[in-house]
């Protein structure tokens, strides 16, 4: 029996991002699904807090969503980008006193 099911084109990182730049949620939900454990690893170094690493990546894949017209192919990877702004928060998030 042959597999009907429609098969799913996966978008490189760099056209998720111009989609997100033109407000497309469902982009940063996959880029989010690509590189959480990847950006959750980054923050768990920065932070040595779970939730703060929870949080970092939450705010920089926000950030990623809002200042996504900023991103420039070619400049960075879209990955690279990400981790940046992941060790960004998770620095900024970690000298927080609670």
């Amino acid at each position: 029996m042959l597999d009907t099911a429609p098969v799913r084109r996966l978008l490189p990182d760099s056209e998720l991002v111009a989609r997100m730049a033109a407000r497309d949620e469902s982009a940063l939900d996959e880029l989010l699904a690509r590189h959480e454990r990847t950006a959750y690893a980054v923050a768990i170094g920065c932070s040595r807090d779970p939730a703060r690493a929870e949080r970092a990546v939450s705010e920089a894949f926000l950030d990623a969503f809002w200042q996504a017209e900023r991103y420039v192919p070619g400049e960075i990877t879209v990955l690279a980008w990400i981790m940046s702004l992941t060790r960004r928060r998770a620095e900024s998030i970690a000298t927080i006193r609670t």
